[in-house]
């Protein structure tokens, strides 16, 4: 009596974590399915790529690119962004993605061009200042420059990519 107990309750085991992994594969499956249909940034138009090293508290820099996406309505003054950190001599990367708009004025400068970065997880902006068209900085919460020498600027990258000047907004 007990065996029979102890061989049911294995084979009912058996079977469950059978119905797990179909059941697992199934929704990867179908996961992989909705990632392919869904829309994303990088099926949309890049305007803009920047890369440099911005600076890190605890590590020599941060690798960073920024890719602003146009708007599917093809408006230039918003739109997607993703953007791909790598911490130096540490085996972390964090991608980030979101959207963007472009908006005018510095505390310093009315007519400054600024893109803000909202990700779509998580609070608070990051703000980038548009400097001609080959380079952003990164500005603080309060669209003032980071003081002392530390380089908060990323460069345009991409030989082919659009240039993508101070829209009007």
């Amino acid at each position: 009596m007990i065996l029979r107990r102890l061989v049911i309750g294995m084979i009912v085991t058996g079977f469950c974590f059978a119905n797990a992994g179909i059941y697992a594969t199934a929704a990867n499956a179908q996961d992989a399915t909705q990632q392919q249909k869904s829309p994303n940034a990088s099926h949309r138009k890049l305007l803009a790529a920047y890369r440099g090293v911005l600076p890190c508290a605890d590590c020599p820099g941060i690798d960073t690119t920024v890719r602003l996406f146009a708007d599917p309505s093809g408006a230039e003054d918003h739109g997607r962004y993703v953007t791909r950190s790598s911490y130096q001599e540490r085996n972390t990367t964090n991608t980030e993605a979101g959207t963007w708009t472009l908006q005018k004025g510095t505390p310093s400068d009315a007519s400054a061009s600024v893109y803000v970065l909202k990700p779509k997880t998580g609070n608070g902006v990051t703000n980038f200042l548009l400097v001609g068209d080959n380079e952003i900085k990164q500005l603080d919460n309060d669209r003032k420059p980071f003081t002392g020498t530390v380089n908060f600027t990323l460069k345009r990258i991409g030989a082919n990519a659009p240039k993508h000047g101070t829209p009007a907004i």
